[in-house]
């Protein structure tokens, strides 16, 4: 009797961590868009970039960062984020601005500072964590 119950309570542990796993898998910037592009590797040079949307997001594993267009102000991102601005650039093509947050996960080292989200406002505003890969 000791064995089936055992092997019952393990039975219903490992389908809960595996629900664990999968359900409450959400978008970093989920608040903010549907559809993403999610990084299986790091680096913007030969990044795995692969589309997903709100629905599908948590069936992709191995996930290294993300990005999305966005209708917020990077002053909204870094009071929700609880982020620091850490530097600014601008391009041609707009502004890019980098801070930190120790509420997410990713990071990168620019400059030899912390840094895990990229806002880049422009023609349209995009946001990624750790950074917007292969584009800005």
């Amino acid at each position: 009797m000791f064995k089936k119950t055992a092997l019952l309570f393990s039975a219903i542990l490992f389908c809960f961590c595996f629900y664990s796993l999968y359900a409450f898998k959400k978008p970093v910037f989920g608040a903010y868009a549907t559809e993403f592009e999610l990084y299986t590797s790091v680096g913007s040079f030969g990044a795995n970039i692969v589309s997903a949307t709100d629905k599908n997001y948590a069936s992709f594993s191995g996930i290294k960062g993300e990005s999305c267009y966005v209708n917020v102000s990077y002053e909204r991102v870094l009071d929700d984020f609880s982020a620091t601005h850490v530097f600014s650039e601008e391009t041609e093509y707009g502004t890019s601005y980098y801070a930190y947050s120790p509420r997410l996960k990713y990071k990168v080292y620019l400059n030899g500072k912390a840094v895990n989200i990229h806002y880049h406002a422009g023609e349209r505003n995009k946001l990624g964590t750790p950074m917007i890969f292969g584009g800005y």
